[in-house]
This record gives C-alpha cells, sequence and structure tokens, in this order.
C-alpha cells in the first residue's frame, strides 16, 4: 500500500510528534522512510544556504540514529519553501504517505508547519496523514490507531476513499465506522420542518445503513454506522473526539445532493478544528465534479 512514508520535520519537538506514527506505518507496511526539511531562501543569504542545509541533514541524520534497525532512512535538507519541498518529494515516488504535525515552530527556519501542512494538502496528490499537536490517547500516551472514522455525503467521489481507508484497517486491523452528517434548515422553513426533517433524515440513514452493510459483506474489519445530525465539520470533530483512539479519515471532493455541502470544505473544516489525527486522500475529479 504505502512503499515510501516522508516526515517533514522544522526543527521543532512539535513537528517530531509524528515521528511515532510515522514509523509504526512504515514498520507495519516495510516502507522506507524519508526525512525531509526545507530551508526557505528568504531565511538567510546565498552564501550561508549551503550551511543551513549541511546543519539540517546532519539534524536529520541525529533524527535517523534514533531509529530501530530494520528500516531504511533517507534524509533530505534543500533550499525551498517548504510545502514546494515536501510535494516535490512526495511525487518522486508513488505509493507515497506525507506524515506531518500540523502545528510547529522551527529555530533558524521558523515557519509555521501548521500553514505548510495545510498547502500540502491542498496541492499534493499523496496521502496526507495529519496529526495535531498536543494529540493523545487516553492514557495520554500516543493515539492507538484502533477505529478509522470515514465521513459520506452521499456522493461517489467521497465512496472513492473507502478502498483506501479499507486496505489500511485490513493492516491494522481497525475498525470501520462510516458517519452520515445530515443538515435540514433550509430557506423559507414551515411548519412542516419536522416532516422534512424526517424525511431527511431517513435516507440518511439509509444510505449509510446501505453502505456499510455492503462493505460488511467485501471486507474483513468490522464495520459499523454513525448518523449525525448538524453541521457536518461540527458534528464529524465532536464524533472524532468522543470516539477514543480514532482516526478520521476524508476525501478531498465530494458533493451531496440535498444537503449540497462539499465535503473538500469540510475536510478543510475539520483539519483546522479537529483534535485528533486526520487521513486526508485526494480523490480524482470526474465530469460531473
Amino acid at each position: 500500500m504505502y512503499k515510501r512514508i516522508l516526515i517533514p520535520l522544522d526543527g521543532s519537538p512539535l513537528s517530531e510528534q509524528v515521528l511515532p506514527y510515522a514509523l509504526h506505518i512504515a514498520e507495519t507496511f516495510n516502507a522506507e522512510v524519508a526525512l525531509v526539511c526545507a530551508v526557505a531562501m528568504d531565511d538567510a543569504p546565498d552564501s550561508a544556504v549551503s550551511q543551513i542545509c549541511s546543519e539540517r541533514e546532519q539534524y536529520l541524520r541525529d533524527i535517523a540514529d534514533t531509529i530501530a534497525g530494520g528500516l531504511t532512512v533517507r534524509c533530505v535538507a534543500e533550499p525551498g519553501h517548504p510545502a514546494s519541498v515536501i510535494i516535490e518529494k512526495a511525487e518522486e515516488q508513488e505509493d507515497t504517505l506525507i506524515t506531518m504535525a500540523t502545528h510547529g515552530y522551527s529555530g533558524l527556519q521558523r515557519w509555521l508547519l501548521g500553514s505548510v501542512a495545510h498547502k500540502v494538502v491542498q496541492a499534493s496528490d499523496a496521502p496526507v496523514l495529519l496529526l495535531p499537536a498536543g494529540a493523545e490517547g487516553p492514557d495520554g500516551g500516543p493515539v492507538q490507531f484502533k477505529r478509522v472514522i470515514i465521513p459520506l455525503d452521499g456522493s461517489v467521489l467521497a465512496e472513492l476513499i473507502l478502498p483506501h481507508v479499507a486496505t489500511l484497517c485490513s493492516a491494522f486491523d481497525m475498525e470501520m465506522i462510516l458517519v452520515r452528517a445530515y443538515v435540514t434548515k433550509f430557506p423559507g422553513a414551515t411548519v412542516r420542518m419536522h416532516e422534512v426533517d424526517e424525511i431527511v433524515r431517513e435516507a440518511a440513514e439509509s444510505y449509510i445503513k446501505e453502505k456499510a452493510e455492503e462493505l460488511q459483506g467485501t471486507c474483513q474489519s468490522k464495520v459499523s454506522y454513525e448518523l449525525l445530525h448538524g453541521i457536518p465539520a461540527e458534528q464529524i470533530t465532536d464524533f472524532a473526539l468522543a470516539t477514543q483512539n480514532s482516526l478520521t479519515a476524508m476525501s478531498t471532493h465530494g458533493r451531496t445532493g440535498v444537503g449540497r455541502w462539499v465535503l473538500g470544505s469540510v475536510t478543510d473544516a475539520v483539519i483546522h478544528s479537529s483534535h485528533e489525527p486526520v487521513l486526508v486522500v485526494r480523490t480524482p475529479h470526474t465530469a460531473d465534479d
């Protein structure tokens, strides 16, 4: 599934929080590990960039020395805009997973990894695992990925993430939880709003239940579903926070019929507000998108 795990680091402890998660994934898939550090060109005069790159590469090698044997680890420190460097390195090899923290300041570079992560998610074709600063399991340690929350909006585009997640769940023996959030606030609502709410709720539940039953018949992982009423991004974030040791996996595209909320914008909102890990997988455009 993943042949290379790319880990952007900026010299801060916060950026390094992703390491246990990334290395666990690398060990599971026997994937190569690429430690990447970018040196922004406006941080120093050209004459000093080479020296800073050397210092950053040594920093990465020091990190690599702490990684247990058995994994192939490569270290890359290059000048350039952080997001551009990360995306370029991810494109060099297929089946690359980018794993990065969503907050963290560097020492000499002083670039905000949170804003870099957002740009990477927006532009990279590779899947991106985002770890919010401070994310932890119920015991105070790292989050143990035991459940994957998969928001679906009723669109074919949103469902394209399912094969990716099914493979991930099989490798880590994780439960799949399909989530459907629906909203029934329409302009000009009348006293018949209760009837409209019931119709929308039944349609949403019928859809998510059907998808869960389909997956139960085709994958080995445990599959369940949840129906949520309210603003999708808020409901998804709250549900993830209440679901211990979970990972939320979302598509970057997808549109509903009745609700007409764009999953891409919902994904963006979840990334900015979630306190739990989020895996973002880009789905291909179609003629109807």
